[in-house]
């Protein structure tokens, strides 16, 4: 496949999608469509309530508000997938039986914690004018409860067969616990908001994180939902609220609203607020968009060049970066092939010119002589990652071809990776206008550049365990290493998304491609998007060859093995079985490739086959000199040599082997 070069200019956008926190999109979510399907798939989704009885939720209006279906979009360079989603939901209530076995795990893995003075910031407002925010914010005691939210997960998936699910398809447990669980209340609410004493209850989902290469330990408490080892996901409205969300619990949201749990509006309002959490999780994790074009390939190689920039070689580059735990995790993601992890460990001064290029585009914006740990606050010290991108692009110095060996075909596809490592606490970061990585709050540790990821980490990152913030325990020796990035990276580099791109909810899920849990494992949800999506692309490229072959009895044998397989594909793909899906739909698509070349080696099938005993001898010139020319007149991709397809809707050829017009 050709490389998909960026412009410069298009790289800010490359960063919102790949690098920066995408807003929330809870009311509406619209999705790029490049032409009409050539795919329709359904997706079963099973959609559990705990803590809700089926009188308080119209289904018939639930149905209506979810999304009916999704047509995929390729983020960059923003086209259609060809695959359009239809989802079929069914709904489960389960019995207070259920519900008070799932409340009795919770009480037996709560851990209480008592915090003073924490800070809270609940909710977000318009001014007056509606020109600025004003935050709402104070600082009170808290008894917070937290629970393991892998324990949830696992026990969940254990008992969820008991409410009539099954736990092979993609399933969503809603709850509402804040009247069996301690939560904070609209009382406790209302006294905070008013300066009064009060001591909050909130209960939320937490994991504790260890950084495999520098040891450093973090506590993510703050979580409302939870899944990704398997295809369940959890959500409890009553949890929270997370500092990271900004988003209320279900209690406080009927609170301030001031709704009437006993009017009529207030049965349309909670159906409509479930429908709003459905939204996320089947845009995000059922059903995700790619922000690649894939990438097949018999073997993949990520070759990883570290170059040292630091004074100090503590601690070591070799010991920042777990080669055998980035090829254990992307073996996982790509089942299908061979998985070859490279690394070369360098000193930047080994290559003067990018050194000096990386000189160049330096910014001592907070000074060198400010204390550390950094503050969070602008302007951070960084090195600007577009004027190095632009050194290394084919279109711009095209050095990137001085520094990594790059093949990418169907044998072998290259990834390279391209790390810097950083005096005191200096990153790399990318301007926008008047600000530096707009959308987010500092620099940036990576970006994926679909010809080359891009990765930094500082002195501080390093050791960041001996500079803690306030509240926390100092770690000597302790940092971030390289190897969570890496992984993170290099699966968008493959295709892959940020599980939060439309709810910050998903953000909260076992995934190396969400942010907060800091996890190094690919969940079910990112293994399931890249198979399903590989086996959409060749079920599309096998049926469009057998339809446009024609009436061709030259094609018929052919024809009959890739309707076999495309058939056998259908069976696995219909159960999720997405990687024996795959390898059926890789049969159909090389059999189908076949067809291009039948006119020039004669025919393919004997004659005493039916079709040509009755077509004749006459009727078999005519049809090959008819099919020659129609293929003549189909012209070849010049990248892959497939057939082009002709959209009307945009009056250009499109190759869906490539996934480029052309």
């Amino acid at each position: 496949m050709p490389r998909h070069r960026l412009r410069p200019l298009r790289i800010i956008l490359l960063f919102f999608l790949a690098v920066a926190l995408p807003l929330s999109m809870s009311n509406s979510i619209i999705s790029d469509v490049s032409a009409q399907p050539s795919r329709e798939t359904l997706l079963d989704i099973q959609i559990v309530f705990i803590g809700f009885n089926g009188e308080e939720v119209d289904l018939k209006y639930l149905d209506w508000n979810n999304p009916s279906y999704k047509y995929q979009s390729v983020l960059i360079p923003g086209i259609g997938t060809g695959v359009m989603f239809r989802f079929n939901y069914t709904y489960k209530f389960v019995s207070e039986e259920f519900e008070d076995r799932f409340v009795d795990f919770l009480t037996s893995i709560k851990v209480e914690e008592y915090m003073k003075d924490q800070l809270w910031n609940y909710s977000f407002k318009l001014t007056h004018f509606g020109v600025s925010l004003n935050y709402t914010t104070f600082e009170t005691d808290a008894l917070n409860t937290f629970y393991d939210a892998d324990a949830v997960e696992d026990w969940l998936i254990s008992h969820i067969d008991e409410v009539g699910v099954d736990r092979e398809r993609y399933t969503l447990v809603i709850a509402d616990l804040h009247e069996l669980v301690p939560s904070i209340t609209p009382s406790q609410f209302d006294l905070a908001v008013s300066g009064g004493e009060t001591l909050l209850t909130p209960h939320f989902y937490n994991i504790t994180t260890i950084d495999e290469d520098l040891g450093l330990r973090d506590d993510r408490r703050w979580m409302t939902a939870w899944g990704g080892d398997g295809r369940l996901y959890f959500i409890d409205l009553s949890a929270g609220p997370s500092p990271l969300t900004g988003e209320l619990p279900i209690q406080l949201a009927v609170h301030v609203n001031r709704l009437d749990e006993t009017s009529p509006y207030f049965k349309a309002w909670l159906t409509q607020y479930l429908s709003d959490y459905i939204y996320g999780a089947v845009y995000n994790l059922f059903a995700p968009d790619l922000l690649y074009p894939l990438n097949f390939a018999e073997s993949y190689r990520i070759d990883i060049l570290m170059l040292d920039n630091r004074s100090s070689p503590d601690p070591k580059p070799e010991e920042s970066l777990n080669v055998d735990l980035i090829r254990e995790s992307l073996e996982e993601l790509l089942p299908f092939a061979e998985v070859k992890v490279e690394v070369r460990f360098e000193a930047l001064a080994e290559h003067p010119e990018l050194e000096e290029i990386v000189r160049a585009s330096t910014s001592q914006s907070r000074g060198v002589q400010a204390a550390l740990p950094p503050g969070r606050i602008y302007p951070p010290n960084f090195v600007d990652a577009r004027p190095i991108y632009e050194w290394l692009s084919e279109e711009g110095g095209g050095h990137l071809k001085d520094l990594f060996h790059v093949t990418r075909s169907e044998e072998v596809y290259d990834i390279p990776v391209l790390i810097f490592v950083f005096q005191r606490d200096f990153n790399l970061a990318l301007t926008f206008k008047d600000w530096i990585s707009y959308g987010v709050s500092r620099d940036i540790w990576g970006v994926a550049l679909y010809d080359v990821a891009l990765i930094s980490h500082s002195e501080y990152d390093l050791k960041a365990g001996e500079y803690p913030l306030p509240g926390e325990t100092c770690q000597p020796g302790k940092g971030y290493g390289f190897t969570q990035t890496v992984i993170h990276e290099v699966g968008h580099m493959l295709g892959l998304n940020h599980p939060f791109l439309y709810d910050q909810v998903e953000g909260f899920t076992d995934s190396v491609m969400a942010y907060y849990p800091d996890r190094y494992r690919f969940s079910r949800f990112d293994v399931d998007a890249l198979l399903r999506a590989l086996t959409d692309k060749f079920l599309m490229y096998a049926e469009s060859m057998v339809a446009n072959s024609g009436l061709n009895p030259l094609t018929s044998g052919i024809i009959g093995d890739v309707n076999e397989k495309l058939r056998e594909a259908e069976g696995h793909y219909n159960k999720m079985n997405y990687l024996e899906a795959l390898k059926s739909a890789k049969e159909a698509r090389m059999q189908a490739s076949k067809l291009i070349y039948i006119p020039l080696k004669g025919p393919a099938i004997g004659l005493d086959k039916v079709a040509v005993i009755v077509i004749g001898l006459v009727g078999f010139a005519v049809g090959y000199l008819i099919h020659r020319r129609a293929v003549q007149r189909r012209p070849l991709c010049p990248y892959c040599h497939s057939p082009l397809a002709w959209i009307e809707e945009y009056a250009r050829y499109y190759c869906y082997g490539c996934e480029i017009y052309v």
